[in-house]
């Protein structure tokens, strides 16, 4: 399915370049802490995308990201993804869970589940965004109860991506104790795992709009790698501010996204 990408009156070349930017930026933010979907979503619903066909696409630029990040992650040493073995299974079958629900739903019913879900993320983030910055100490090992939560977040991000890198960082740092950076690197494997389970369900119920996806690949490749290559040049400190950062500014537009 395919949308007149048009932006404001604009000629459409205008519109598949706001979306490589976008994707870009979302990839930088998405490399050091999450969120960066926020920026994706509403370019690709002023472009005349349904919300079901937004929410396939936007899979596409997440998946080309989160190689770039992990390739860059990899060849710089970052390769102890400590919990990645024991939760890549729960966190990839809920997040095929939470895509064979979002592919079933009608355009007017993800509206208001996303509004809903959002706000609430909104209050979260930006009442306590320390929570995602302090890893707990001594580290835990991968249980029962981290699996669980994994597949909870596989579920969240099947089902509706944008801001998933918050749940995912909280699990890895806030519950198991891992070093933000470290944590990062993880979080974009496992984002990838889920995420290429994702793709082809969308892609097989009509959802993904394949000329702004590859305008996302474009874009995600570069951001991507600038994110992993700064938060590793710079270290926690980095990640820790780029978070407050997101966190807030997140926070306050996913409240007025739902409030809208």
């Amino acid at each position: 399915m395919l949308a007149e990408v048009t932006l404001l009156g604009a000629p459409p070349w205008v519109g598949l370049l706001a979306l490589v930017v976008a994707a870009a930026l979302a990839g930088i933010i998405n490399a050091m802490a999450g969120g960066g979907s926020l920026l994706i979503v509403p370019v690709l619903l002023g472009l005349g995308l349904p919300p079901g066909v937004a929410n396939g696409t936007l899979r596409v630029g997440v998946a080309v990201q989160s190689i770039a990040s992990a390739a860059t992650f990899y060849r710089r040493g970052f390769r102890d993804t400590g919990p990645l073995k024991r939760l890549v299974l729960p966190v990839v079958l809920g997040g095929a869970a939470g895509t064979a629900l979002a592919t079933r739903l009608p355009d007017d019913v993800l509206r208001v589940v996303f509004g809903v879900m959002l706000a609430g993320w909104a209050v979260v983030l930006v009442l306590r965004p320390s929570r995602f910055l302090q890893p707990r100490e001594p580290a835990r090992q991968v249980g029962l109860v981290a699996m669980g939560l994994g597949a909870a977040v596989g579920v969240y991000g099947g089902f509706l991506q944008a801001g998933v890198g918050f749940p995912m960082l909280a699990l890895l740092v806030l519950y198991l104790g891992h070093g933000p950076v470290a944590a990062n690197a993880t979080k974009v494997l496992l984002t990838l795992a889920y995420t290429m389970v994702s793709l082809p369900m969308f892609a097989f119920a009509g959802q993904v709009a394949w000329r702004e996806g590859a305008a996302l690949a474009v874009g995600g490749v570069l951001g991507g790698w600038l994110g992993a290559h700064l938060q590793i040049r710079a270290g926690a400190g980095l990640v820790r501010w780029v978070v407050v950062v997101t966190v807030g500014v997140s926070g306050v537009v996913m409240l007025g996204r739902a409030l809208a």
